[in-house]
């Protein structure tokens, strides 16, 4: 196994795709705050133009304490990616 100083295409694609499920995961509970659980990656096909991805992001379940959220990313039309992810809910800090 070799080690590589840069990322490749799939794995930026891979930290884009969580983080615009997080971005939503956020939005939809604040204020309280959210924290991983579990994240699944399905890689269906392989890019080399990970700035042309276009995210769609959804909320497949949520409960007092558990936010399940997934989401997609396509590129020229085609999913290349999808995440499922399990996020904790906690109460935001009373300030």
């Amino acid at each position: 196994m070799t080690k590589t100083a840069a990322r490749q295409a799939d794995e930026t694609l891979a930290l884009e795709l969580m983080s615009a499920i997080r971005d939503m995961a956020e939005t939809t509970c604040a204020p309280d705050e959210v924290e991983l659980v579990s994240v699944t990656m399905d890689v269906s096909a392989r890019t080399d133009a990970p700035a042309d991805a276009v995210f769609e992001t959804r909320i497949d379940r949520r409960t007092r304490t558990i936010l399940f959220a997934g989401g997609t990313a396509s590129i020229g039309g085609i999913v290349v990616m999808s995440a499922t992810v399990v996020y904790s809910i906690h109460p935001a800090a009373a300030g």
